[in-house]
């Protein structure tokens, strides 16, 4: 099992020697998808809307150099001819004052950044990387398209922190921290939040413990079967809506096409 740094944090060894909030949640929403990912398969499409996150990321978590890493490392978010700024990353700079412009935001953006942990739950090796250790709180940066609630098949209308899994985020996050620190009481779990919007709106939201730890159950209940096939013990179960489904689809016999009576 690697030690993790910064440089290996996100690579495919660490993946598949470690869990990971991102990679629960891939394996939440499609087993197969989430498989293929781990093994390096199959790579999420990398959008415009995940660049501006990880951009606002880079301004407001990262350390002195990170801002001018990640445009370096990312030339196809600049005008190849004049070297300015793209539309989407110009309004992602609109985000970044409006965070450090509330007083609230920037206190709770203060403390170790981007800082590393990893520990056993249920009898899993996790790895976390936390956006701000605050010393006596755990604050995690979301940029969103707006605070509205989103709809979900199977669920209804859900509060954009469920819809996202950022309460699964955050109870995996406290939970680890305690481990890792061996506090006796979990830290609190805050999202310092920024929206997409024209003019973009801010939040400072603390999860509840008992949301937090309605989060962690879900966890506890899945895990198990996630890691026995992450390992290849059992078969995946394909969701069969996702790109990954999609794309490697096999027909084997024909549909027959039936209307529902009322």
């Amino acid at each position: 099992m690697i030690e993790l740094n910064n440089e290996n944090y996100f690579s495919r060894e660490a993946a598949l020697d470690y869990w990971s909030v991102s990679q629960f949640k891939a394996f939440n929403k499609c087993e197969a998808a989430g498989l293929a990912e781990a093994r390096g398969e199959y790579e999420r499409e990398s959008t415009t809307a995940l660049l501006v996150g990880s951009y606002v990321d880079a301004f407001l978590t990262g350390d002195k150099g990170a801002a001018g890493r990640f445009i370096l490392q990312h030339p196809e978010i600049t005008n190849s001819r004049t070297g300015a700024l793209k539309a989407d990353f110009k309004h992602a700079e609109t985000m970044i004052e409006a965070v450090k412009n509330q007083p609230l935001m920037t206190e709770f953006l203060k403390g170790e950044k981007q800082m590393i942990l990893s520990a056993e739950l249920f009898d899993v090796p996790w790895k976390i990387k936390i956006d701000v250790h605050g010393g006596d709180r755990i604050v995690d940066l979301k940029t969103v398209k707006d605070f509205k609630p989103i709809y979900e098949e199977g669920f209804g209308w859900r509060h954009w922190i469920e819809y996202w899994g950022y309460d699964i985020q955050g109870a995996v996050y406290q939970r680890i921290e305690q481990i890792a620190s061996g506090c006796t009481e979990p830290l609190p779990f805050y999202i310092v939040a920024v929206t997409k919007e024209k003019v973009p709106d801010v939040a400072v939201i603390e999860i509840p413990q008992s949301k937090l730890d309605t989060a962690l159950k879900l966890v506890e209940a899945k895990i198990d079967r996630f890691d026995l096939v992450k390992h290849g013990d059992i078969e995946p179960m394909r969701c069969e809506q996702c790109d990954y489904c999609k794309a490697t689809k096999r027909l084997t016999v024909p549909e027959v096409f039936e209307i529902e009576e009322e």
